[in-house]
């Protein structure tokens, strides 16, 4: 039970500081999220986490699955935008 409250709340806490839009493009490489936003960053660059594979117009992670080396997901909290994210390394 109390794995179950702890995920929940894990959630919970995910949902309310998720990142907000971001000027990313397909291609480029981004910081781990930071105060409710990612960062450009140069794919050479020690900051970089993840490498946008693409950027899709609404707020359905699903079409993420049409990119091979997507790891993660990251729809922004108006539901307009979704990050498809790779590894940058």
């Amino acid at each position: 039970m109390a794995i179950v409250v702890v995920a929940l709340l894990g959630g919970a806490l995910w949902f309310a500081n998720r990142p907000g839009p971001s000027t990313a493009k397909a291609g480029d490489c981004i910081t781990a999220p930071a105060k409710g936003s990612f960062k450009k960053v140069g794919c050479d660059s020690g900051d970089a986490a993840f490498k946008v594979a693409a950027v899709l117009g609404d707020g359905d992670s699903n079409g993420c699955d049409a990119y091979p080396n997507v790891i993660m997901s990251v729809v922004d909290k108006n539901r307009t935008k979704t990050l498809c994210l790779g590894s940058a390394k």
